[in-house]
Protein backbone atom coordinates (compact mmCIF):
# COMPACT_ATOMS: atom_id res chain seq x y z
CA UNK A 1 0.00 0.00 0.00
CA UNK A 2 1.40 3.40 -1.01
CA UNK A 3 1.13 6.43 1.26
CA UNK A 4 -1.03 8.31 -1.24
CA UNK A 5 -3.54 5.44 -1.23
CA UNK A 6 -3.68 5.48 2.57
CA UNK A 7 -4.11 9.26 2.55
CA UNK A 8 -7.02 9.05 0.09
CA UNK A 9 -8.69 6.26 2.08
CA UNK A 10 -8.42 8.16 5.37
CA UNK A 11 -9.59 11.43 3.80
CA UNK A 12 -12.68 9.82 2.29
CA UNK A 13 -13.44 7.92 5.50
CA UNK A 14 -13.24 11.06 7.66
CA UNK A 15 -15.25 13.03 5.07
CA UNK A 16 -17.95 10.37 5.18
CA UNK A 17 -18.10 10.43 8.98
CA UNK A 18 -18.34 14.23 9.06
CA UNK A 19 -21.03 14.22 6.38
CA UNK A 20 -23.09 11.78 8.43
CA UNK A 21 -22.51 13.79 11.62
CA UNK A 22 -23.85 16.97 10.00
CA UNK A 23 -26.62 15.36 7.98
CA UNK A 24 -29.33 17.00 10.11
CA UNK A 25 -27.80 20.49 10.15
CA UNK A 26 -27.30 22.41 6.93
CA UNK A 27 -24.06 24.41 6.77
CA UNK A 28 -21.50 25.55 4.20
CA UNK A 29 -18.29 23.68 5.02
CA UNK A 30 -19.15 20.00 5.34
CA UNK A 31 -21.47 17.79 3.35
CA UNK A 32 -22.95 17.15 -0.07
CA UNK A 33 -24.05 20.56 -1.31
CA UNK A 34 -25.98 21.41 -4.47
CA UNK A 35 -28.85 23.81 -5.09
CA UNK A 36 -31.58 21.46 -3.88
CA UNK A 37 -29.89 20.85 -0.51
CA UNK A 38 -29.87 24.60 0.18
CA UNK A 39 -33.59 24.92 -0.55
CA UNK A 40 -34.92 21.92 1.34
CA UNK A 41 -34.05 20.53 4.78
CA UNK A 42 -35.31 17.12 3.72
CA UNK A 43 -33.14 17.18 0.58
CA UNK A 44 -30.11 18.09 2.72
CA UNK A 45 -30.78 15.32 5.21
CA UNK A 46 -31.45 12.56 2.68
CA UNK A 47 -28.65 13.51 0.28
CA UNK A 48 -26.08 13.80 3.07
CA UNK A 49 -27.17 10.58 4.75
CA UNK A 50 -26.63 8.79 1.45
CA UNK A 51 -23.39 10.69 0.72
CA UNK A 52 -21.93 9.89 4.13
CA UNK A 53 -22.68 6.17 3.90
CA UNK A 54 -21.55 5.97 0.27
CA UNK A 55 -18.27 7.81 0.97
CA UNK A 56 -17.44 5.54 3.91
CA UNK A 57 -18.23 2.46 1.82
CA UNK A 58 -16.08 3.81 -1.03
CA UNK A 59 -13.16 4.41 1.33
CA UNK A 60 -13.38 0.86 2.68
CA UNK A 61 -13.57 -0.58 -0.84
CA UNK A 62 -10.51 1.44 -1.83
CA UNK A 63 -8.73 0.15 1.28
CA UNK A 64 -9.40 -3.41 0.15
CA UNK A 65 -8.02 -2.59 -3.30
CA UNK A 66 -4.90 -1.01 -1.79
CA UNK A 67 -4.28 -4.02 0.46
CA UNK A 68 -4.80 -6.32 -2.53
CA UNK A 69 -1.97 -4.46 -4.28
CA UNK A 70 -3.80 -3.06 -7.31
CA UNK A 71 -1.89 -0.47 -9.32
CA UNK A 72 -2.18 3.19 -8.39
CA UNK A 73 -3.78 3.90 -11.78
CA UNK A 74 -6.60 1.43 -11.14
CA UNK A 75 -6.98 2.77 -7.60
CA UNK A 76 -7.40 6.34 -8.87
CA UNK A 77 -9.81 5.30 -11.62
CA UNK A 78 -12.04 3.50 -9.11
CA UNK A 79 -11.94 6.53 -6.82
CA UNK A 80 -12.94 8.90 -9.65
CA UNK A 81 -15.72 6.57 -10.80
CA UNK A 82 -17.02 6.39 -7.24
CA UNK A 83 -17.04 10.16 -6.84
CA UNK A 84 -18.87 10.63 -10.15
CA UNK A 85 -21.43 8.03 -9.10
CA UNK A 86 -21.85 9.82 -5.78
CA UNK A 87 -22.47 13.12 -7.58
CA UNK A 88 -25.04 11.56 -9.91
CA UNK A 89 -26.97 9.56 -7.30
CA UNK A 90 -26.75 12.30 -4.67
CA UNK A 91 -28.22 14.81 -7.10
CA UNK A 92 -31.09 12.47 -7.94
CA UNK A 93 -31.84 11.87 -4.25
CA UNK A 94 -31.76 15.59 -3.42
CA UNK A 95 -33.94 16.47 -6.41
CA UNK A 96 -36.50 13.80 -5.54
CA UNK A 97 -36.66 14.93 -1.91
CA UNK A 98 -37.10 18.55 -2.96
CA UNK A 99 -39.87 17.72 -5.42
CA UNK A 100 -41.77 15.72 -2.80
CA UNK A 101 -41.45 18.56 -0.29
CA UNK A 102 -42.47 21.08 -2.94
CA UNK A 103 -45.61 19.11 -3.75
CA UNK A 104 -46.53 19.20 -0.07
CA UNK A 105 -46.12 23.00 -0.12
CA UNK A 106 -43.27 22.89 2.39
CA UNK A 107 -40.46 23.89 0.06
CA UNK A 108 -39.51 27.52 0.74
CA UNK A 109 -38.93 28.42 -2.88
CA UNK A 110 -39.13 26.74 -6.25
CA UNK A 111 -36.00 27.21 -8.37
CA UNK A 112 -36.32 29.46 -11.35
CA UNK A 113 -37.27 27.90 -14.64
CA UNK A 114 -34.40 26.58 -16.76
CA UNK A 115 -33.05 29.03 -19.29
CA UNK A 116 -34.02 27.96 -22.77
CA UNK A 117 -30.63 27.75 -24.48
CA UNK A 118 -29.86 25.17 -27.13
CA UNK A 119 -26.86 23.23 -25.81
CA UNK A 120 -26.73 20.81 -28.74
CA UNK A 121 -24.06 22.74 -30.72
CA UNK A 122 -21.79 22.89 -27.68
CA UNK A 123 -22.22 19.21 -26.88
CA UNK A 124 -21.61 18.30 -30.53
CA UNK A 125 -18.32 20.24 -30.53
CA UNK A 126 -17.23 18.63 -27.25
CA UNK A 127 -18.08 15.14 -28.46
CA UNK A 128 -16.37 15.85 -31.79
CA UNK A 129 -13.18 16.67 -29.89
CA UNK A 130 -13.47 13.34 -28.07
CA UNK A 131 -14.03 11.47 -31.35
CA UNK A 132 -11.03 13.21 -32.94
CA UNK A 133 -8.84 12.14 -30.03
CA UNK A 134 -10.07 8.55 -30.17
CA UNK A 135 -9.43 8.35 -33.93
CA UNK A 136 -5.90 9.71 -33.39
CA UNK A 137 -5.38 7.14 -30.64
CA UNK A 138 -6.40 4.31 -32.95
CA UNK A 139 -4.06 5.55 -35.69
CA UNK A 140 -1.09 5.84 -33.32
CA UNK A 141 -1.81 2.83 -31.11
CA UNK A 142 0.89 0.58 -32.55
CA UNK A 143 3.50 3.33 -32.16
CA UNK A 144 2.81 3.86 -28.45
CA UNK A 145 5.08 2.23 -25.84
CA UNK A 146 3.57 -0.01 -23.17
CA UNK A 147 4.13 2.78 -20.62
CA UNK A 148 3.11 6.26 -21.75
CA UNK A 149 3.85 9.62 -20.17
CA UNK A 150 0.74 11.14 -18.59
CA UNK A 151 2.21 14.13 -16.73
CA UNK A 152 4.95 16.63 -17.50
CA UNK A 153 6.85 19.08 -15.30
CA UNK A 154 7.28 22.78 -16.02
CA UNK A 155 10.26 22.02 -18.25
CA UNK A 156 8.17 19.70 -20.38
CA UNK A 157 9.86 16.54 -19.13
CA UNK A 158 7.62 13.54 -18.32
CA UNK A 159 7.45 12.74 -14.61
CA UNK A 160 4.60 10.23 -14.38
CA UNK A 161 3.67 7.21 -16.48
CA UNK A 162 0.81 4.74 -16.92
CA UNK A 163 0.00 1.75 -19.07
CA UNK A 164 -1.06 2.85 -22.53
CA UNK A 165 -4.66 1.69 -22.18
CA UNK A 166 -5.05 3.76 -19.01
CA UNK A 167 -2.90 6.72 -20.05
CA UNK A 168 -4.03 6.97 -23.65
CA UNK A 169 -7.71 6.08 -23.34
CA UNK A 170 -9.21 5.94 -19.85
CA UNK A 171 -7.69 9.05 -18.24
CA UNK A 172 -8.33 11.39 -21.22
CA UNK A 173 -11.94 10.20 -21.44
CA UNK A 174 -12.47 10.74 -17.70
CA UNK A 175 -11.09 14.27 -18.07
CA UNK A 176 -13.80 14.99 -20.66
CA UNK A 177 -16.59 14.06 -18.24
CA UNK A 178 -16.44 17.36 -16.33
CA UNK A 179 -17.03 19.88 -19.16
CA UNK A 180 -19.74 17.75 -20.76
CA UNK A 181 -21.47 17.15 -17.42
CA UNK A 182 -21.33 20.81 -16.41
CA UNK A 183 -22.75 21.86 -19.78
CA UNK A 184 -25.72 19.57 -19.25
CA UNK A 185 -26.30 19.87 -15.49
CA UNK A 186 -26.21 23.63 -15.18
CA UNK A 187 -29.37 23.82 -17.26
CA UNK A 188 -31.08 22.22 -14.26
CA UNK A 189 -32.24 25.20 -12.16
CA UNK A 190 -31.92 23.38 -8.84
CA UNK A 191 -28.37 22.16 -9.42
CA UNK A 192 -26.64 25.49 -8.84
CA UNK A 193 -29.27 28.24 -8.44
CA UNK A 194 -26.73 30.58 -6.82
CA UNK A 195 -25.11 31.16 -10.22
CA UNK A 196 -28.21 32.92 -11.59
CA UNK A 197 -27.00 32.95 -15.19
CA UNK A 198 -28.68 35.18 -17.72
CA UNK A 199 -29.23 33.71 -21.16
CA UNK A 200 -26.09 35.44 -22.42
CA UNK A 201 -24.16 34.31 -19.34
CA UNK A 202 -25.28 30.74 -19.87
CA UNK A 203 -24.15 30.78 -23.49
CA UNK A 204 -20.75 32.17 -22.49
CA UNK A 205 -20.44 29.48 -19.83
CA UNK A 206 -21.30 26.80 -22.39
CA UNK A 207 -18.62 28.27 -24.65
CA UNK A 208 -16.13 28.09 -21.77
CA UNK A 209 -16.91 24.43 -21.12
CA UNK A 210 -16.53 23.75 -24.85
CA UNK A 211 -13.13 25.46 -24.85
CA UNK A 212 -12.09 23.42 -21.82
CA UNK A 213 -13.18 20.18 -23.48
CA UNK A 214 -11.43 21.05 -26.73
CA UNK A 215 -8.33 22.14 -24.82
CA UNK A 216 -8.20 18.87 -22.90
CA UNK A 217 -8.48 16.96 -26.16
CA UNK A 218 -5.71 19.10 -27.70
CA UNK A 219 -3.30 18.59 -24.78
CA UNK A 220 -4.08 14.86 -24.68
CA UNK A 221 -3.47 14.67 -28.44
CA UNK A 222 -0.10 16.37 -28.04
CA UNK A 223 0.83 13.93 -25.28
CA UNK A 224 -0.20 11.12 -27.61
CA UNK A 225 2.01 12.49 -30.38
CA UNK A 226 4.91 12.81 -27.94
CA UNK A 227 4.51 9.23 -26.74
CA UNK A 228 4.49 8.12 -30.36
CA UNK A 229 7.78 9.96 -30.88
CA UNK A 230 6.37 12.51 -33.33
CA UNK A 231 6.84 15.79 -31.41
CA UNK A 232 9.18 17.05 -28.65
CA UNK A 233 7.89 17.30 -25.09
CA UNK A 234 8.28 21.09 -24.88
CA UNK A 235 5.40 21.45 -27.34
CA UNK A 236 3.14 20.18 -24.55
CA UNK A 237 4.39 22.93 -22.23
CA UNK A 238 3.58 25.58 -24.85
CA UNK A 239 0.19 24.00 -25.46
CA UNK A 240 -0.60 23.93 -21.74
CA UNK A 241 0.33 27.62 -21.44
CA UNK A 242 -2.00 28.54 -24.30
CA UNK A 243 -4.76 26.36 -22.81
CA UNK A 244 -4.48 28.03 -19.38
CA UNK A 245 -4.46 31.49 -20.95
CA UNK A 246 -7.57 30.79 -23.02
CA UNK A 247 -9.29 29.26 -19.99
CA UNK A 248 -8.52 32.32 -17.86
CA UNK A 249 -9.95 34.62 -20.53
CA UNK A 250 -13.03 32.38 -20.77
CA UNK A 251 -13.58 32.52 -17.01
CA UNK A 252 -13.29 36.32 -17.06
CA UNK A 253 -15.86 36.52 -19.87
CA UNK A 254 -18.21 34.22 -17.98
CA UNK A 255 -18.03 36.27 -14.78
CA UNK A 256 -18.65 39.53 -16.65
CA UNK A 257 -21.57 38.09 -18.66
CA UNK A 258 -23.53 36.59 -15.77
Amino acid sequence: MEWVELYIVMTLFVAGLLTLAFRNKRQYFIGFRIGYTYQSDDAWRKANTFAGIFTIALSLFLLVLAIAGVSLNVFVLVMIAGILLLLFLGTLIAKKAYEIEDLSNNAPERPTEPINVNVRPYIIVQLSAVVFYLVLTILLWDKLPEKVAIHFNASGEPDNFASKDVGAIILPLIAQVLPITMTLLLREPGFAPQLKFSEKGWMVFAELMTLVGAGIAAIASMALLYNAGLIPSNWITYGAFVFLTVTFVGISRTLSAR
